[in-house]
Order: C-alpha cells, then sequence, then structure tokens
C-alpha cells in the first residue's frame, strides 16, 4: 500500500508556480493523494485543531520575511508601541489592545504588518510597518488612551514613529527586530502569548501559473528555474539540493519574466 501510494504520487501531480513581486515559489503536490487516505484517517485530518503557540519558530520567521520582501514598496512608517510600568500579563488582554490600535489604521486606510517583542523587563511591545504617514502625536494619544495607562509619561514616551527613508533602512530595521531571538523568549508568567506577527489583508499579491502532468516532466519544466536559484545561492556560499519539493527561488522573478517573454 505504501509503494502504491508513492508511485501514485510520483505519477500525477500538481506544479503551482507564484510569482511575486520579488520571489517566485514553486511547489509539486499530488492531485490523486486523497484517493489513498482512509475516512478515519480524513476524520482525524478535520478534527485536527492547531496547538499552542509557544514560540518565534523559524519558519515563522521566514513567513514574516516572504511578506516583507514581496510588499517592500508598501510601507513608509515605522511604529513602536510600548507599555508603562503596569503592564498585562497576559496575551489575549494585549491582543484586545492592539486589534483596537489596528482598527483605528484601518479607519485611517493604512495597511500594516505587526510583530510582538518582549523588553528585558518582561513587558510586550509591538513594533509595526504601516503603509501611510501618521502624526507621532495622534498616535501617542490613541495608544494612550487604548491601554487606560493614566501616566503622562508613557504619553510622552510610550510610542515611537520613524518614517522609512530607503529600501535599505527598511530591512536594516526589519533584519535588527526579526533576528532578536532573546526578545521573542516568553517571560515567565506570561500566558496565552498567541501569534507573534501578523498583516493586513491582500497586501500579498502573486500571479499563480498551474500544470497536471507526469512527475518528470513538470520537474524538467521547472529545470531553469532551479538551475538559477541553485547559482543564485551559490554567490553567497549557500550549498542547495533540490529533493524533489517545494521551493521560493529569492529574486527570481525576473527569469520567470525573460522566459515567459521567450514563449511569446
Amino acid at each position: 500500500m505504501n509503494q502504491l501510494l508513492q508511485l501514485k504520487r510520483i505519477d500525477t501531480c500538481l506544479l503551482t508556480v507564484k510569482v511575486f513581486k520579488r520571489d517566485v515559489q514553486v511547489n509539486f503536490s499530488s492531485i490523486n493523494y486523497s484517493d489513498f487516505v482512509s475516512p478515519e484517517e480524513e476524520q482525524k485530518r478535520m478534527n485536527r485543531k492547531r496547538g499552542k503557540i509557544k514560540k518565534f519558530s523559524k519558519r515563522s520567521a521566514r513567513r514574516l520575511r516572504h511578506l516583507i520582501r514581496n510588499t517592500e514598496d508598501k510601507w513608509k512608517v515605522f511604529i513602536t508601541l510600548t507599555y508603562p510600568e503596569d503592564y498585562p500579563s497576559n496575551g489575549r488582554e494585549t491582543k484586545v489592545h492592539l486589534n483596537s490600535f489596528l482598527q483605528y489604521l484601518r479607519g485611517r486606510k493604512t495597511k500594516s504588518i505587526w510583530v510582538l517583542e518582549f523588553q528585558s523587563r518582561g513587558a510586550p511591545h509591538y513594533h509595526l510597518l504601516a503603509s501611510n504617514q501618521v502624526a507621532k502625536e495622534e498616535i501617542a494619544e490613541r495608544w494612550y488612551k487604548i491601554v487606560g495607562s493614566g501616566d503622562e509619561k508613557h504619553l510622552r514616551a510610550g510610542t515611537r514613529v520613524e518614517s522609512i527613508r530607503s529600501k535599505g533602512h527598511l530591512y536594516g530595521y526589519v533584519s535588527t527586530y526579526i533576528r532578536k531571538s532573546g526578545q521573542k523568549q516568553v517571560p515567565d508568567g506570561y500566558e496565552e502569548v498567541g501569534r507573534f506577527w501578523g498583516s493586513s489583508r491582500d497586501i500579498l499579491i502573486w500571479e499563480a501559473f498551474e500544470r497536471i502532468g507526469h512527475f518528470y516532466e513538470l520537474v524538467w519544466s521547472i529545470k531553469l528555474i532551479r538551475n538559477w536559484h541553485r547559482a543564485h545561492l551559490r554567490r553567497f556560499g549557500i550549498r542547495w539540493k533540490w529533493k524533489g519539493k517545494g521551493f521560493i527561488a529569492l529574486d527570481g522573478v525576473s527569469l520567470v519574466n525573460q522566459i515567459m517573454a521567450l514563449k511569446l
């Protein structure tokens, strides 16, 4: 049964190529896999609940980088939201505060990406990328009211707003707070941390191409992209060996555009 399943998955596959702003995502999947899943196993999959989030995983960090790389032209402002001396130690409560602030941004037709971190004192704080300029005084007053701190010092210093000067400035800032693993550690006593980052809807745009066929036929059709991606990584001293699964070709859009032009 296992051998039959393996052969069947290799025989008929769906190749999906998503072309984003900068990167190209290639993915293989079997269109016959569900034929071999027992009803009991299918029911288990449907009933399976997502486990509680306890840390900022490497996979989550990769998804965040991918999102920012391919929406880089949208972002105009960095925003930091911090808490006063007294702060909540429950993730659900801080997310209520964050959602109230995001609703305020949405009212101003402003898209955003947010990231959760913890200060050395254990207090949560949020970094945001925003798509429109917003006055610091307005943000400070809004966040001050949302958390209900009543601390004038927090009103003056509880927020930070900084314009994004260039893409280099954007990536320098982003790489700093994504790599600060120490500030992603959940402090003792902090409960229900929840998600470490999130974003507005419909900010990531791509064009998708799909093709169904024999596995080896589809492999041949993406050979140029695989070889280019391998050479591209080699320039940075990274050795990559394709294992027959999906991959993301960083900065591969220019190559795909050249291929599409040749086909015309």
